[in-house]
């Protein structure tokens, strides 16, 4: 039989007494029989030229051969350690084949062993380590979480302009709203009157009814329940006389439209004259689409631009 030392790798390099450790012997051999075993890998080896050597010094989990190469193979035998120095496995045959493998000597560790001196010291413990990756996560969920925080303190210190910006936003879309469904109204009024379904006496009361809803959304200000003599006086006291001569005459135009329909609606035999509502109609939105522009936007201005309205 032919005897091979084959190459040793002890893993892990230090061995402790009761630790699980492998001993991996690599070899070259072209014994037609481990390529035949290790055909369709690794192929386990029964234990039985191992079991009569004695068990105080270390047991013997397992053995293993696998292919590593043309013509080479690894053993691998798994064993636990009772007993701390050199160590020595008995020569070992592979049955079936005509190899005899040759171990060399291994060390194992004592655990209270220095590795520079003789002294008996027990180590120092060591920091538990992370997982890879778990750094970056762990910086990543902090830095998320400092933004977060910063937001949450600007929102905070800022949250009186917030509510501001807010709510003008929802001022402003309740105005185009009600300014939308105004001439909508106001079409609509022409449309049925000219179509007979209604006649003047309710086509010009539909109108201020249209005109007082629109003037009391849009100023915050109660015209639904102002006579036609006291628009002007409420436009006043609703913007504080703030506002430009172009606005003012604006809404001085459709104050006057409350002049002309109160006449058609109480008088005995009022109406509008020929195409007079659809004219009416026409000139109020104008003036509608003037009191809803930005006061910089208007030539004339003589005033900043100064929400109005609730």
């Amino acid at each position: 039989m032919a005897t091979i030392s084959p190459q040793q790798i002890l893993i892990p390099k230090k061995v402790y007494i009761g630790d699980t450790a492998e001993l991996r012997c690599t070899f070259n051999s072209p014994d037609p029989f481990l390529k035949q075993l290790t055909s369709s890998g690794t192929a386990e080896l029964p234990l039985v030229s191992q079991s009569t050597e004695p068990q105080e010094e270390y047991v013997i989990k397992n053995i293993s051969l696998s292919p590593s190469g043309i013509d080479f193979y690894q053993l691998t035998i798994t064993f636990i350690p009772w007993k701390t120095g050199d160590l020595l496995f008995p020569s070992m045959e592979i049955e079936g084949s005509d190899i005899v493998l040759e171990f060399q000597t291994i060390q194992i560790v004592s655990l209270i062993a220095n590795e520079n001196t003789n002294t008996s010291t027990i180590r120092d413990t060591e920091a538990p380590l992370l997982l890879p990756g778990t750094t970056y996560k762990l910086y990543g969920t902090l830095s998320v979480f400092v933004i977060f925080l910063i937001i949450c303190i600007r929102i905070i210190l800022k949250r009186k302009n917030i509510l501001f910006y807010i709510n003008q936003k929802r001022l402003l879309k309740k105005y185009k709203k009600n300014k939308k469904q105004t001439i909508r109204n106001l079409y609509k009024i022409a449309d049925e009157a000219e179509a007979a379904k209604i006649d003047d006496q309710t086509a010009a009361e539909n109108l201020q009814k249209s005109l007082r809803t629109y003037l009391e959304i849009r100023f915050d200000y109660p015209f639904t329940h102002t006579v036609a003599s006291e628009i002007m006086q409420g436009w006043q006291t609703a913007t504080g006389g703030l506002l430009s001569d172009t606005k003012t005459e604006a809404f001085g135009n459709i104050a006057a439209s409350f002049i002309r329909t109160d006449f058609i609606r109480y008088s005995k035999n009022g109406k509008f004259e020929e195409n007079e509502l659809i004219n009416l109609i026409e000139k109020i939105i104008s003036q509608i689409q003037i009191l809803e522009q930005n006061e910089e936007s208007l030539s004339g201005s003589n005033s900043d631009n100064i929400p109005i309205g609730g």
